[in-house]
């Protein structure tokens, strides 16, 4: 043996004892990677609601102010509040979106506007059924033709783009000042739909 016993456990408690050493780095390493994405989500989350936010209402109240003068008696309320609690979907929303309804005469005209934060840092936009009717977590999600955005990219011609196309979309399918049948589909709910959930509330 070239080597004594002596230097042969010395040359092995002292491997393991790097290889520990090299494993407790590893994992510091991995949990400030960790600390590091959650704050990043964090920063992102308040982006969302204080800059996203802000555009979007700024457009609204602009949009609010045009529609006061005009005669179909419509607005952009937000409906925000009932879309709380914890993501919506799997691998989706990193938090609550932003939400908001065309109403005419106090009534909700077509599906809720969805404005969400992903986990991938994009903004993305869909309808869904308005908060008075979602069930919860079951909330639905319909594309309208808008494409997502970066975080960083957001502006104020990309939230009045996006209510252009809400309001063309919603109007085009139920069109201002025209009531629905009641065997005609609103906001995602036939009119029976409607009434028997208005039943069980």
């Amino acid at each position: 043996m070239s080597q004594s016993l002596e230097e042969l456990l010395d040359a092995t408690l002292d491997s393991q004892r790097q290889r520990r050493h090299q494993q407790e780095v590893e994992q510091l390493d991995a949990r400030q990677a960790i600390d590091t994405a959650h704050a990043k989500i964090e920063c992102d989350q308040i982006r969302f609601h204080t800059e996203v936010r802000s555009l979007i209402q700024q457009a609204v109240d602009r949009a609010n102010r045009h529609l006061a003068k005009r005669p179909e008696c419509c607005e952009f309320c937000e409906t925000s509040g009932g879309y709380t609690g914890p993501p919506l979907y799997v691998g989706g929303s990193a938090c609550n979106p932003i939400a908001y309804e065309l109403r005419a005469d106090g009534a909700t005209v077509g599906d809720t506007l969805l404005v969400e934060f992903t986990h991938d840092g994009m903004i993305e936009a869909s309808l869904s059924e308005p908060s008075s009717t979602a069930q919860g977590d079951q909330t639905s999600r319909t594309a309208f033709g808008w494409q997502p955005i970066r975080l960083g990219l957001f502006n104020a011609d990309n939230a009045a783009n996006l209510l252009l196309r809400y309001v063309a979309v919603v109007t085009g399918r139920c069109p201002l000042g025209q009531r629905p049948r009641a065997d005609q589909a609103v906001g995602g709910v036939t009119g029976d739909r409607a009434e028997d959930r208005r039943g069980r509330g």
